[in-house]
């Protein structure tokens, strides 16, 4: 029976196409999440849609930014560029090379980059993800750098535009659109620092029109350890 079981297993991975993330590294990993096409999606807004891997959760949401958590209770800050979509902007990026790790991305016709950076004495790294004009940041500890580069692959290589609805938010100045986010998608680097990016997170939390509470975790479907 318990062979049986086994056999099953397989060939439900095989024919859903599993990968296992286990074993990669940082490369490893961006290349996997990428390279394939990833039409799942579990949270809609206007103008955009993308999935929220289970392991994760929402604090709060504000326009175009997201405060998430994952299950160590790590914060990521996502924040979707939908003006930047909406106007072609081409990516500047040069890879750092005193970084801990710097990639320019270039999968299916979308670029980005991930640098990740050490901060302080303390064993914290703070991790700059951006693709397909979406970005999130964390700040996490060595061990976790790698399960955290997978959840917001995860997130950002879902993301998904409808132009149609943004042409007509956009074209009636409707988009609240803060002067601050323009600078949100080029990397802080060596400039950045923990207490510089919680107090940025706390900023969006003082939102009360949407909480944790609220999120719809039984269309949370696929874990990213399988």
């Amino acid at each position: 029976m318990l062979k049986k079981i086994l056999i099953l297993i397989l060939l439900i991975c095989f024919s859903t196409g599993c990968t296992n993330l286990s074993n990669q590294d940082l490369d490893g990993i961006v290349s996997s999440m990428l390279e394939k096409e990833n039409n799942l999606s579990n949270v809609v807004f206007d103008g955009y849609k993308y999935y929220l891997p289970r392991g994760m959760k929402f604090v709060t949401k504000d326009e175009y930014n997201a405060h998430l958590l994952d299950g160590k209770n790590n914060s990521y800050y996502l924040y979707v560029d939908v003006l930047s979509y909406y106007n072609n902007t081409e990516l500047e990026y040069e890879e750092n090379e005193d970084a801990y790790y710097s990639k320019k991305l270039d999968y299916r016709d979308q670029d980005g980059y991930l640098e990740i950076t050490e901060i302080g004495e303390d064993g914290y790294y703070f991790i700059e993800y951006m693709y397909h004009y979406g970005k999130m940041e964390a700040y996490v500890r060595e061990d976790d750098i790698e399960d955290a580069v997978t959840y917001m692959s995860s997130v950002l290589s879902s993301l998904t535009f409808n132009r149609t609805v943004l042409e007509t938010l956009i074209g009636n100045n409707i988009i609240d659109y803060r002067e601050e986010t323009y600078d949100v998608m080029k990397p802080k680097g060596n400039n950045a620092t923990k207490d510089t990016y919680l107090d940025y997170v706390e900023l969006y939390d003082n939102y009360d029109g949407y909480s944790q509470d609220e999120t719809d975790e039984d269309n949370i479907d696929i874990d990213l350890t399988e």
